[in-house]
């Protein structure tokens, strides 16, 4: 009797957020997840991973994806809630 199969790790937010501009860009772009793995130089199965916002993608083959797309990956803190707050403040009434 074979093992069971281990389900892979599927993200919700920020890494199916990213999954869904990846798969949107590729679109706009008249490719299919074959041709962007081609072009990346990573396997399909890590285009559809990338996509799907799968846990198990590395942070090289996310880079190797977004730059054959055209894309970068932008790091800095992440905003506050009273940094929120200031900028509600600020806003005119």
């Amino acid at each position: 009797m074979a093992a069971p199969r281990r389900r892979e790790k599927t993200s919700t937010g920020g890494l199916a957020d990213a999954g869904a501009l990846v798969r949107d860009r590729r679109l706009q772009l008249g490719l299919t997840q074959l041709d962007l793995a081609e072009l990346a130089g990573v396997g399909v199965s890590s285009v559809r991973g990338l996509e799907a916002g799968r846990e198990s993608v590395t942070l090289v083959i996310a880079l190797a994806v977004l730059e054959a797309l055209g894309l970068g990956l932008g790091v800095g803190p992440r905003p506050s809630l009273r940094s929120a707050r200031d900028v509600l403040l600020l806003e005119p009434r």
